[in-house]
């Protein structure tokens, strides 16, 4: 049974504990509006594009977008997914189920290649577990200012890709739901889909959309506009969804540490109050000694005094 010492020690190093977990979840909670703020914030720049997108996509004459960075082509011969995960921990099951996804979509992909760009070291070892190597990976960054510069990192990446063959873009990521753990989802980016950009909202005017220049060229502007917002949206409610799953997991943990600790303060005072009535009984049982002993005292003393006279 621990001692009163031991189970002080272990009250104190658990009401640390506990002090930690709830700044993680104030720092959790903190996060989450920051990069939900950043989602927001190109939410009139990705309406824009939309409606350019929209207004070329449904335009009767045919795109031959020219030859360059994420221009579409048409040959399927492989595809590319990029996964956007966490670098830190404590936060459940939120990158290894993110690896399941991409093996789940993978496995249901007719191409006969594919090829894998991670975003979080954590993300990339859950991948690699599952034996899906991915061919470069890329930190998270520590606040929405820095989703820009993964963003440049990312990229070149896939320009390397459309040169070496890749005609399916897909982005895996957790989306982010209110009250409950993220849930995996798959966004096919490329090629386009024209379905999906059929009036996204009403016009704004009431002539009929136009454009000026080359065709080709405004096309693959947009295109390349389009993936960047898209993968600043992915990367910020990955974000926001690594924050939502560290901060149910520490709700969690302090339910847990509060449980613990009416364990151990239960405990300790049955144990303090075990010592104060072995002391009291210790004081008692001294003091009864001591009556007892007294009369024999009394009897040996004056005995000593008469045999002196």
């Amino acid at each position: 049974m621990p001692t009163l010492e031991s189970l002080r020690r272990t009250v104190a190093t658990v009401e640390n504990l506990q002090g930690i977990v709830r700044t993680m979840k104030t720092l959790a909670a903190v996060s989450i509006h920051q990069y939900e703020r950043a989602v927001a914030a190109v939410a009139d720049y990705e309406r824009a594009v939309r409606l350019g997108l929209a207004a070329l996509l449904n335009d009767a004459s045919p795109i031959h977008p020219q030859p360059g960075p994420l221009s579409p082509r048409r040959h399927n011969r492989a595809v590319g997914v990029v996964a956007f995960g966490s670098d830190h921990g404590l936060c459940g099951r939120f990158n290894e189920d993110l690896a399941e996804h991409v093996r789940a979509v993978l496995a249901e992909s007719p191409a006969p290649d594919h090829r894998i760009l991670a975003v979080g070291v954590r993300l990339a070892a859950a991948l690699e577990h599952l034996s899906l190597i991915p061919e470069e990976t890329f930190y998270t960054p520590a606040a929405a200012t820095g989703i820009v510069h993964v963003l440049r990192q990312l990229l070149p990446a896939l320009e390397r890709w459309q040169h070496a063959g890749v005609e399916r873009l897909l982005l895996c990521q957790q989306s982010p739901q209110v009250g409950m753990h993220p849930t995996p989802r798959t966004l096919v980016l490329l090629p386009l889909d024209p379905a999906a950009f059929q009036n996204p909202w009403p016009w704004p005017r009431r002539s009929s959309p136009g454009h000026y220049g080359d065709r080709a060229s405004l096309s693959t502007t947009l295109l390349s506009e389009w993936l960047f917002i898209a993968f600043f949206r992915a990367c910020a409610e990955s974000l926001a969804s690594e924050h939502a799953s560290r901060l149910l997991a520490m709700q969690n943990a302090e339910r847990n540490i509060e449980d613990k600790l009416a364990t151990l303060h239960t405990l300790y005072h049955q144990q303090r109050q075990e010592a104060i009535t072995a002391e009291l009984l210790d004081v008692v049982v001294g003091f009864e000694a001591l009556l007892n002993r007294s009369p024999d005292r009394g009897e040996s003393t004056e005995h000593s005094r008469i045999d002196r006279n």
